[in-house]
């Protein structure tokens, strides 16, 4: 008899309403002709917001992401930043310690660059050691924080913009 172990959960919840994704993404380049990249984190080239304040985040996307993972989990938003990748930028392997889920929303699509890393790579039964995720513009897609995880390069000349959040189980 066969059991799989400790298998690796993935949500890919589609379609936030458009007028939210199209302030949310005005929203991006605001907040970079406003703040500084944050540099110390995963982003090779590209932009990072500061951590920023839940209480801070669009009053209709507090609403859309309450309802959409509040009917899955108790949940608290610890943190979330805006991501903005041009041309040729990536993130660099790595994961979301001291929370128990990663969110992605998709302000654009992700064009399948998302890579989540097996936490088995070294097992001879996977044929692969990642796992490309697509989503597209308003998809968000959610997963366990200790799941290290990279961007590749973005190699389309128009941006790719996401927002990242850090979700605390309660």
């Amino acid at each position: 008899m066969k059991h799989d172990l400790w298998s690796t959960p993935l949500w890919h919840i589609e379609g936030a309403p458009q007028q939210l994704i199209d302030e949310l993404y005005q929203g991006a380049y605001q907040f970079r002709d406003n703040y500084p990249s944050v540099d110390n984190r995963s982003n090779e080239g590209g932009y990072q917001t500061p951590f920023l304040d839940w209480k801070d985040f669009h009053p209709q996307g507090i609403e859309y992401i309450d309802k959409v993972i509040g009917d899955m989990f108790k949940f608290k938003v610890d943190g979330w930043w805006y991501n903005i990748n041009g041309k040729g930028d990536w993130n660099t392997p790595h994961s979301h310690p001291a929370c128990d889920l990663a969110l992605v929303l998709y302000l654009t699509d992700s064009n399948g660059l998302l890579q989540l890393m097996s936490p088995f790579s070294q097992r001879k039964l996977r044929s692969s050691s990642h796992v490309g995720i697509n989503a597209n513009k308003g998809d968000i897609i959610m997963f366990p924080s200790d799941i290290n995880h990279y961007v590749k390069p973005n190699n389309k000349e128009e941006d790719r913009i996401s927002i990242s959040m850090n979700l605390l189980l309660s």
